[in-house]
């Protein structure tokens, strides 16, 4: 009990010293303190909740992510007020998100019945985007109610990997061994292989339709990753390898703003102060923060990079809290990453296996690719830090994976020992 509550206390020191550091130099608004308590509250109440309902899952991934929250809202108050004081309403209501998943999803197993209404859902939500959205810097992935936008591929991610896990659950063996032999190779056939190209393609070319390329590579990638992960097969690698190169391709070709990222991402002092102005600027604060950092607050990058509260909250944070500040917050991400996998180790059947790691996979992928678009080490793609950046739809649909991933690790503490003997089969 004390263990679990003293990681929770230790995120509200963070939290709180990082605000009580900005007001003192007058860049908080009062109104933090009272949005701040709040936040404290549902997440001390949130480890008395896990205490009287006897959670047994993963007692370090949820406080590892309070902890990187607690880290994005006080640079977002530092960088942009207003847009903070909206990410706590946000944060409260993913925790409380959280928690409702876990509570209200008793088996998750379910969730594995609706396999092709998953993936059908997925493309329902990418097609009504496509149709009815709203185009933001040059991607058609919005949906505005009453002056608040929605971003539907959050949910989309959600709903893919429930389809992805669901139906690679449902055939592993047929993936992993095939049931057709090409020369030398043995190879799933059209009727195994057909759902999972299907929505594939359908996915990845909605998305491009939108203009939204950041998340459709995301989401090549999942399916790539996580189809080496259940099948355990290099092919799948192997062939994914040309398949990334014709659509970036593809995409150079087919798209302006994919050639003028790719131009400042080979060269940016070509045009500093034009379109490469973004990362230049990123580069420069991420250097300038040397080891130690500046500080907090005493950084230049919240001001001159622009969205610097979305896309490159990370940048700022480098030049503040320095080479060792960032690199903790990469730590947090990998901690993140490889609590799903043993979470996925451990689950005690093969549709939580897959799910719990295309979670992992999914949250590692985005978290490299946004990272490496900030240190110029890929180019830009435009995605929110999870948890970090400003944006409630991310928001949203993470804590929707996260609580599955709980109910995952509860019912795994389990053991296979508890299970009667006539079901261990089944259940494995």
């Amino acid at each position: 009990m004390l263990h679990r509550l003293s990681l929770r206390v230790l995120t509200l020191v963070i939290l709180w010293m990082g605000l009580g550091v900005l007001k003192l130099d007058d860049m908080s608004e009062s109104g933090f303190f009272l949005q701040g308590a709040v936040f404290s509250f549902l997440i001390l109440a949130g480890a008395l909740f896990e205490i009287f309902f006897c959670y047994q899952g993963d007692p370090y991934l949820l406080p590892v992510v309070q902890t990187i929250l607690a880290i994005g809202l006080v640079f977002l108050a530092r960088i942009n007020p207003a847009q903070a004081a909206d990410q706590f309403i946000w944060a409260n209501l993913g925790l409380i998100i959280y928690y409702a998943v876990f509570f209200i999803l008793r088996d998750y197993r379910k969730l594995g019945e609706y396999q092709y209404l998953w993936g059908m859902l997925a493309l329902l939500m990418l097609l009504l985007t496509l149709i009815f959205g709203t185009t933001i810097n040059g991607a058609t992935s919005w949906f505005r109610f009453a002056g608040v936008g929605f971003q539907p591929e959050e949910l989309v991610k959600v709903a893919l990997l429930l389809f992805l896990a669901s139906y690679l659950s449902d055939n592993k063996e047929l993936l992993r061994f095939g049931t057709i032999q090409v020369g030398r190779l043995s190879l799933p056939d059209a009727k195994t292989m057909g759902p999972f190209v299907f929505i594939g393609v359908f996915v990845l070319g909605l998305l491009g339709a939108q203009k939204s390329l950041g998340t459709a590579l995301v989401f090549f990638l999942l399916m790539v990753f996580i189809l080496y992960v259940a099948t355990e097969r290099l092919l799948y690698l192997v062939v994914s390898v040309p398949l990334v190169m014709a659509t970036g391709a593809a995409g150079y070709f087919l798209f302006d703003h994919v050639r003028v990222r790719v131009a400042t991402w080979i060269n940016p002092w070509l045009d500093a102060s034009g379109g490469a102005y973004q990362i230049s600027q990123s580069i420069f604060a991420i250097s300038g923060g040397r080891l130690l950092g500046t500080g907090l607050g005493n950084g230049i990058g919240a001001y001159q990079i622009p969205n610097a509260d979305t896309d490159f909250i990370f940048s700022v944070i480098a030049e503040e809290i320095g080479f060792i500040g960032a690199m903790a917050i990469i730590s947090l991400f990998i901690i993140v990453v490889m609590r799903c996998f043993c979470v996925s180790t451990r689950a005690v059947d093969r549709f939580g296996q897959i799910l719990a790691a295309g979670i992992g996979i999914l949250i590692g992928v985005e978290a490299l690719i946004i990272l490496a678009g900030v240190t110029k080490m890929l180019p830009l793609t435009g995605l929110p830090l999870p948890w970090m950046s400003y944006g409630g739809s991310s928001m949203v649909g993470h804590f929707l994976l996260l609580g599955i991933l709980a109910g995952i690790s509860h019912s795994s503490a389990f053991s296979v020992s508890q299970i009667p003997i006539g079901k261990q089969a089944d259940a494995l």
